[in-house]
């Protein structure tokens, strides 16, 4: 099994970007914001460091491809816990595409290429998970056909989050949503939810 990691191929993440100021943070700790600007200011495939970007709107997810009750219960958790962490903005699932600004696809990559034809061939390919995020708008997918149960919810969560502005992984943390190695964790390490709150609450 290839170490597989998402791929941030826009530096978008919102309308909102602002330089990183470091007095912002004064009431969190040294580790936090220390591992705040790793993941917040880094970009896999990028350098526009020192710029936070976040949406500056409401989500609106659309899931398309071949969708189950499993993931969808799943989404419907992860969007819970966000929004009673995030302030400024809500995050919520919608039926209709047309009111949508994040879609979220299921399904194997090949097909999923189809819908996305501009997204690099290779990178879907060797990627079970990946998110590309613009001007408060994106769309991400989860390869359900070579990512077992587990897998897949690991990488919706931290697709999901990763699409929110905390764009880049480290080896610091192996509990962590962001941790660069391949895990299957499907829960918010305690300083993954202080990040969120600094990207979007400060």
């Amino acid at each position: 099994k290839q170490n597989i990691k998402n791929d941030d191929l826009s530096i978008g993440g919102g309308n909102t970007t602002e330089p990183f100021d470091e007095n912002k943070y004064k009431s969190y700790s040294d580790e936090s914001v220390e591992y705040f600007k790793e993941i917040a200011l880094g970009r896999e495939f990028k350098s526009d460091s020192e710029v936070l970007k976040r949406w500056d709107k409401d989500m609106k997810i659309y899931v398309g491809g071949n969708t189950n009750e499993v993931l969808n219960s799943e989404l419907e958790r992860i969007v819970l816990e966000l929004n009673n962490i995030i302030e400024p903005i809500n995050i919520e699932i919608v039926s209709d595409s047309s009111l949508s600004n994040m879609y979220i696809y299921f399904g194997s990559y090949k097909d999923f290429s189809l819908i996305k034809p501009n997204i690099d061939y290779g990178l879907l390919k060797s990627n079970w998970g990946l998110f590309i995020v613009k001007q408060n708008s994106g769309c991400m997918y989860v390869d359900i056909h070579r990512a077992n149960e587990l897998e897949q919810k690991h990488l919706l969560r931290e697709e999901l989050t990763q699409s929110l502005g905390l764009f880049d992984d480290s080896y610091k943390y192996p509990e962590s949503i962001f941790y660069q190695g391949w895990t299957t964790t499907t829960e918010y390490a305690p300083i993954d939810r202080e990040l969120i709150d600094m990207l979007y609450n400060n």
